[in-house]
């Protein structure tokens, strides 16, 4: 207990330590109603992390404290980073998604799981255990996962029918969905549009995927003109 609580403190000491009150202020403006901002950048944080993957990560978690936005944010980057299995990391993901308020989290979390694409069955196992869920940041998680690690053009459809499962309420959760529309469309065009005619997705999901898939910079002007028209 004791040794746990030298790693805690020397964790919280470090993390004050990098805090800058400017990028704090910064961070706050990105994240409306976020409490506990120390103000620490994210390559600081991947690079405690991995550290923290390397040692005992189990034991970290399992009391890690929730007492600023960064510590947080570490423990998801440490999770996605530890060298175990998608099953083994389960319960541990369990865990932590409920402490997910923000969307940086969450998409920092997601992204740091390069090695789920090496478990391509167990990935999409996990992702539909939380797409259909009532929780925005659940959802969330899942549609980012998907649209990070399993939506390359060799499985497109698969992918995008799993979208219409997203019934959250949460405009976090309705954005994930059309950044995913938008990433299906930068890999296949015309099959994307042609799913988005076929199936009825939300008017705020359609208008914001058509305003991401402008802004996408492989979208040439005349394609800018005909999603813009689509966009309305």
């Amino acid at each position: 207990m004791k040794e746990r609580k030298e790693i805690h403190e020397r964790i919280a000491q470090r993390l004050h330590m990098q805090a800058e009150e400017q990028y704090r202020a910064f961070a706050c403006s990105l994240l409306p109603g976020v409490h506990g901002v120390l103000g620490v950048r994210l390559p600081i944080l991947q690079r405690m992390a991995r550290e923290l993957a390397e040692e005992d990560w189990r034991a970290y978690l399992s009391t890690a404290r929730d007492d600023s936005f960064e510590e947080i944010m570490l423990q998801g980057l440490t999770l996605a980073r530890a060298r175990a299995s998608l099953e083994e990391k389960g319960p541990y993901i369990e865990h932590f998604l409920p402490k997910i308020d923000n969307w940086s989290v969450c998409d920092s979390f997601c992204a740091a799981f390069r090695s789920a694409r090496e478990e391509p069955q167990a990935l999409l196992a996990l992702i539909d255990r939380y797409l259909s869920s009532e929780k925005t940041y659940e959802a969330r998680f899942a549609v980012v996962m998907l649209l990070n690690h399993a939506m390359d053009a060799g499985h497109l459809e698969q992918a995008l029918l799993r979208l219409l499962r997203v019934r959250a309420p949460g405009k976090s959760a309705q954005v994930a969905v059309a950044w995913a529309l938008s990433v299906a469309y930068r890999a296949d065009p015309a099959y994307t549009l042609s799913f988005m005619q076929q199936h009825a997705f939300s008017p705020f999901i359609r208008k914001t995927a058509f305003q991401k898939m402008i802004e996408l910079r492989s979208t040439g002007p005349e394609e800018k003109a005909r999603l813009r028209a689509l966009r309305g």
